[in-house]
């Protein structure tokens, strides 16, 4: 079996947005994460347990230590809007099977509230610490490197320490899962209220969570994605923000920082291997009006408007600096990190061993809602493939880890759909699977009707 020196280098997994499980450091409190699935709707519903995430102003100004995070989740995660998160167990299980020692494999869990500045200078001292005892290790090698394999945000941490830090001198390879280089139109519009109706309870919740963060500030969209009047595109900037009843300094600083990085990317950032989502639907830009945001599912071409898709959360472009091929996987944002391709393509970088196309390989897109109400019909609909009888499509209760229900599509105005009842309120993981890929999945918080 033919491997490259990266198979004996020292590995650093890295969550995305909410991929770490943070506790309240005074009482030993889990604040985001931990076992219990039921509290995410009890959570969103009341807010209570959430206003203990909000940042405050001392943490603002570097009083940090309240809550520390402390490990990847191990269970899956709900926010309305950004949807599910699924732990990183299989990730972590996988890469350490493939390494040439378990104890190669580190993970590296930070506050994600924080700046990317912030977590950063944390992975910078963990990247050495764990370089360093990864030499001395009697399966270890003088001569190994980093390895980082970073899902979402954790990529945008990863090249913070490389390029602004000097991590790029112990790094070997960057790998990435959905990694929003560009950022990601989702976060804009979490600052605000769509236009329509108005939000529901959880998503309000969500909006005022996420305006405390600097870390959703990090996420903001770098590219021209702001539709005007005109039919003219442009920059998301501060000001935009403010509109939106965002901060504006917040906003400022990392819309600044993207830009310093994007520049001073060449060279820095070796052997970037990427793993981009496809297929599903994914907002792409935005227009502003009256301090409300209208995300839509495309973006300029010429004169006209394509629609390029992504991951649900991060659209294509956005997932790869300009020039890279990536790894294309039909997958949603926060299932990627948790396929099994992830794990194969993450092997295949290790070892140096190329990675086949699966066979009979399918693009298939997957919509769900990111919250339902028990009981009630919930709309599930299937996109890129013709013949309802090719898709497989389970319903999964997450807490049991237990299917449900196999409902059967049917094509209604020109799409595959099915109308799911969720059983009773909880969380619950929707996978459809058609060809050679794993299944794509989606999770799906059942509330209780009024």
């Amino acid at each position: 079996m033919p491997t490259g020196p990266g198979h004996r280098d020292a590995v650093l997994v890295l969550p995305g947005i909410m991929g770490s499980e943070l506790v309240e450091t005074a009482t030993g409190r889990v604040l985001w994460g931990g076992s219990d699935l039921r509290r995410y709707g009890s959570a969103w519903a009341s807010g209570g347990s959430l206003s203990a995430l909000h940042v405050t102003d001392e943490e603002r100004a570097g009083v940090t230590g309240r809550i520390h995070a402390t490990r990847l989740l191990r269970f899956p995660a709900f926010a309305p809007v950004l949807r599910g998160f699924e732990p990183y167990t299989k990730l972590l299980a996988g890469i350490r099977r493939l390494s040439v020692h378990p104890d190669a494999v580190r993970e590296f869990a930070y506050d994600w509230r924080l700046s990317t500045e912030h977590a950063a200078a944390r992975l910078a001292e963990t990247a050495d610490d764990h370089l360093r005892a990864w030499r001395a290790h009697p399966h270890g090698s003088r001569d190994a490197r980093l390895t980082l394999v970073a899902h979402s945000m954790g990529g945008l941490v990863a090249r913070f320490f490389m390029t602004a830090l000097g991590g790029a001198r112990d790094v070997r390879t960057l790998i990435t899962l959905g990694t929003p280089f560009q950022g990601s139109v989702q976060a804009a519009g979490l600052l605000g209220p769509g236009s329509g109706t108005p939000l529901p309870l959880p998503r309000r919740r969500l909006r005022a969570l996420a305006r405390t963060l600097p870390g959703l500030y990090e996420l903001l969209p770098g590219y021209r994605c702001v539709e005007e009047p005109g039919g003219n595109f442009r920059h998301f900037t501060p000001a935009d923000a403010e509109s939106l009843g965002g901060d504006g300094e917040l906003a400022r600083q990392s819309l600044d920082r993207r830009e310093k990085l994007t520049g001073s990317d060449d060279g820095t950032l070796p052997q970037l291997r990427a793993v981009v989502g496809v297929g599903q639907r994914t907002p792409q830009s935005l227009t502003l009006a009256d301090g409300t945001a209208e995300l839509h599912e495309y973006v300029p071409d010429g004169d006209t408007r394509l629609d390029r898709r992504g991951d649900g959360t991060v659209y294509r472009e956005a997932a790869t600096p300009v020039g890279l091929r990536p790894f294309y996987l039909p997958q949603s944002h926060g299932a990627l990190a948790r396929s099994e391709e992830a794990v194969a393509f993450t092997g295949s970088v290790l070892t140096e061993r190329p990675l086949g196309p699966p066979l009979g390989a399918t693009e298939l897109g997957l919509y769900v809602p990111d919250v339902a109400t028990a009981r009630e019909p919930c709309p599930v609909e299937v996109e890129l493939v013709d013949n309802p009888v090719a898709v497989e499509l389970q319903v999964i209760d997450v807490s049991e880890n237990l299917e449900i229900d196999r409902p059967r599509l049917s094509r209604r105005d020109g799409r595959l759909r099915a109308d799911v009842r969720l059983p009773w309120p909880g969380l619950f993981r929707i996978e459809a699977k058609c060809g050679g890929f794993s299944a794509v999945s989606q999770l799906v918080l059942a509330v209780a009707g009024d």
